[in-house]
């Protein structure tokens, strides 16, 4: 469910997606998720072959909508997610693939006569539709997933990605922390990370894990963009744990290179129990930041960051980076930890101490 103008929070819709390449890159996605996946593809190649913001008139998509006998005949349109015709001043209903849709024209007026049109004259009010309108926000689709008939309940999803900062990075990492990952209790994912949660023992491979709670976190956020997010891969420099990317609308053999994000999980314990030395953690951070500069220059990355995750006993996310926090602004490496811990009563304690 979203929340009333926030992002979506719920985990069945953050789900692992890689590039848009292809017709089932997101399947197992939500209906309604593939649905804003398409339509956000759309818009960007239609802006792309246009050469210009699509200002000719807004856009809505609605998922499935059922257009009444009342309602003048619509215009069917084969192969609609190729983006290559007209899409503005006009309402498309269909399937979440939207590879055939059906468009009504819009009545001109204000937004508010076209939510009326979408609630009141096709009766699609409670269908999940997406409002997009340039001329208001070029970079902005609002997606609502009650449909337009409850138009406080949505999500502002963005179609922009060349200004992806570190900053950028940073928050939605923040986000994907204090969401899905500070305690066993934050969601259904991060329940299985701790082998034994009273005595601080992260299972055996937790940096994985929390890479794949991450994969989902960072894909769903950034899809809209157009933002592949590449996991586990190589180059000369070794093995990244993330590489974002964005594939061009038009020429999709053409790629740019956003940022690497390296992770790194601290731990006071193995999953076997056995004690790690507190040298191995500083090692670790320091082998992190090595290896975002080297993927960065590898890749020919704008940017390159490393995420740590400190699940030791007890958690100490700033002392665990401090002796790499002037190497990383020397190289304009974003460097940040984040506590995990085994219980929701021990994240409860620190954040009131």
């Amino acid at each position: 469910m979203a929340n009333d103008g926030g992002l979506w929070s719920e985990d069945s819709l953050l789900g692992t997606v890689s590039a848009y390449t292809g017709s089932a890159y997101n399947q197992d996605l939500p209906a309604f998720t593939q649905f804003c996946h398409e339509a956000a593809k759309i818009i960007r190649r239609r802006r792309a072959l246009l050469g210009k913001p699509v200002i000719e008139g807004p856009v809505i998509f609605v998922l499935e909508g059922i257009i009444p006998p009342s309602a003048e005949s619509g215009e069917v349109r084969h192969l609609f997610n190729m983006g290559a015709q007209s899409i503005e001043g006009r309402l498309w209903t269909g399937a979440s693939r939207l590879a055939v849709a059906t468009g009504l024209e819009l009545p001109q007026g204000t937004a508010a006569d076209r939510f009326n049109y979408v609630t009141e004259t096709l009766a699609m009010g409670s269908s999940p539709a997406i409002y997009y309108d340039a001329c208001e926000s070029e970079h902005l689709m609002r997606a609502f997933p009650e449909g337009m008939g409850s138009p406080n309940v949505y999500d502002d999803l963005s179609l922009k990605s060349a200004d992806l900062s570190l900053e950028h990075i940073r928050d939605m990492l923040r986000g994907a922390h204090a969401r899905l990952l500070v305690s066993p209790t934050a969601s259904n994912l991060a329940r299985n990370l701790w082998e034994n949660q009273q005595k601080t023992i992260p299972i055996m491979h937790a940096e994985k894990a929390v890479q794949d709670i991450l994969h989902v976190a960072l894909t769903a956020r950034l899809g809209f963009g157009a933002i592949a997010v590449r996991q586990e891969g190589t180059s000369e420099m070794g093995r990244f744990d993330f590489h974002l990317e964005e594939q061009d609308p038009v020429d999709p053999t053409v790629w740019t290179h956003h940022a690497i994000i390296e992770l790194k999980v601290l731990k006071s314990f193995t999953s076997s129990g056995k004690p790690v030395p507190a040298t191995e953690n500083l090692e670790a951070v320091t082998k992190g930041v090595k290896q975002a500069i080297g993927y960065r220059q590898a890749l020919k990355c704008r940017l390159a960051a490393l995420s740590c995750y400190d699940m030791r006993k007890p958690p100490d996310p700033d002392a665990a980076i401090a002796h790499e926090v002037t190497n990383a602004v020397a190289w304009e490496v974003g460097l940040w930890a984040w506590p995990l811990y085994p219980t929701a009563e021990r994240a409860r304690d620190a954040l009131v101490n």
